[in-house]
């Protein structure tokens, strides 16, 4: 009884294992050959697979899921539908006939299905990686974390298959979380087999990491393979003007640029050939992508603030506050005090400038406007009564108004609280007090002028204004 036993139990072992064997190598060539008559010849594509099928073949599972494949590569998945439940007839705990329907599935659209399919794959073999990596590919669109624990079931029992971490690398990238896919793609890159794909997805988690040294590291390695990579180029110009490497950078985005379709192009590729010719002094030139990056993709207002830099450094103050108004106005009310800032101090130097006396008024009457706001918006900070009083001291050249006393009291009393005020704000003490003791000094009130004067020597012993000040009180 014992020997009867046991010789099922041998058959039944030979029978499962030998089911998941490895189709013959002389079968697998006729398959082959047999798979190129598909589409030109299906009968005789028919026939031959008969033949193939003939004897103890007609219930081998391996054999008809490789036929079934074959149908399938070539876009007949009826027909391979067939011999996928051929396959599951002939062992109906085969993996992969379950696999391969479960591809039918996925090329129908039917991703449920094809899951489906292929969880029941993993049921019947554990260790069916294939199945693992497809079902995670399924849902890595759909519930990216869930495919992520599928990979990980599949990475505690084929911890040396480095496709495991390549996808989950590329599942992490799809999810925004660039660090955890750039530390997938460490370990992918070091072990694996990487293509040239693979290089420019890894040098593109660097370059979204932060880490633009190894990422243009990785990029140049990329080019030295093939100089005309165009994602390549794109991270190379890109980590070199993150690193200030301008004038490499400008040179590479003058080869990025050559030729290039503008179906491959970005707006940020706009952008950072920008900013490369902003940093080498080519200010109209920058200017000239930024308005192809804005022509391409509006919605950022960020770009309008770069723009307003570069007319500042041009000293082209009209169109640096125009484009600095256009930046404010994107952002819809939710500009923070420090951007209202620098709008009003854009239009300060603007009032401040030679060349453009005719608008001054205009621009004193924004600035004015602008640090009021921004004087509301943070009450405890001295920055906003500061240039308020330095608004109303252009307004009123000669004092004769005092337009900028009340700013100015109001800024020294902020700065006065603040114990380390001495040393970390010591220019604004002097200006403030400096101001009020010309003040009181014109009105002909010498007490309180000198008051005023003494306070800075308080702070600035050697200080000759206030010393030629105080004699002059005399």
């Amino acid at each position: 009884m014992k020997k009867i036993l046991l010789s099922v139990m041998l058959v039944a072992l030979f029978d499962a294992t030998d089911a998941q064997m490895p189709v013959e190598q002389n079968i697998m060539l006729q398959i082959q050959q047999a798979e190129k008559l598909i589409k030109d010849n299906p009968t005789a594509a028919t026939a031959a697979f008969d033949e193939i099928l003939k004897g103890k073949n007609k219930k081998n599972p391996g054999i008809l899921v490789e036929i079934g494949e074959a149908y399938l590569k070539a876009g007949n998945v009826d027909e391979a539908a067939k011999y996928a439940a051929k396959a599951k007839e002939a062992d109906n705990k085969s993996a992969i006939a379950y696999l391969l329907s479960g591809d039918i599935y996925l090329a129908k659209d039917d991703a449920s299905k094809a899951s489906s399919e292929y969880n029941q794959a993993i049921y019947f073999d554990e260790n069916c990686s294939d199945a693992y990596l497809k079902y995670a590919n399924v849902y890595k669109g759909v519930n990216p974390q869930l495919s992520i624990e599928m990979l990980e079931k599949l990475k505690n029992k084929k911890p040396d298959d480095t496709r495991i971490e390549k996808m989950m690398g590329d599942i992490y990238y799809s999810m925004g979380k660039y660090k955890s896919a750039a530390e997938k793609y460490d370990t992918y890159m070091t072990n694996g087999t990487p293509s040239e794909t693979d290089f420019a997805r890894y040098a593109t988690l660097l370059y979204l990491n932060k880490n633009y040294e190894k990422s243009k590291s990785i990029a140049d390695r990329g080019l030295s393979v093939n100089p005309d990579n165009h994602v390549m180029k794109r991270l190379a110009m890109y980590n070199d003007d993150e690193l200030k490497k301008y004038s490499e950078g400008l040179e590479i985005a003058n080869k990025f640029f050559t030729n290039a379709n503008d179906s491959d192009l970005v707006y940020l590729d706009y952008v950072y050939y920008g900013r490369l010719l902003a940093s080498t002094n080519k200010y109209d030139e920058a200017l000239t992508q930024y308005q192809k990056a804005i022509t391409m993709d509006e919605q950022h207002p960020d770009l309008y603030k770069e723009m307003s830099g570069i007319y500042e450094k041009k000293r082209d103050f009209s169109n640096a506050i125009s484009y600095y108004k256009k930046y404010i106005d994107g952002l819809e009310g939710k500009e923070d005090p420090s951007e209202l800032f620098s709008y009003g101090r854009l239009n300060y130097y603007a009032a401040s400038d030679s060349t453009d006396k005719a608008k001054q008024q205009l621009y004193l009457d924004e600035a004015d406007n602008i640090f009021s706001k921004v004087a509301e918006k943070v009450p405890d900070n001295y920055l906003g009564s500061f240039w308020r009083a330095r608004v109303n001291s252009l307004k009123d050249p000669e004092t004769s108004q005092g337009l900028a006393k009340p700013y100015y009291e109001a800024a020294l009393a902020i700065l006065e609280k603040n114990p380390n005020s001495a040393t970390s704000f010591k220019s604004q003490i002097i200006e403030c007090n400096s101001y009020l003791g010309y003040y009181y000094y014109v009105k002909g009130d010498n007490a309180q002028s000198k008051l005023y004067w003494n306070k800075i020597l308080e702070i600035d012993p050697q200080n000759k204004t206030a010393f030629k000040a105080l004699e002059g009180i005399k």
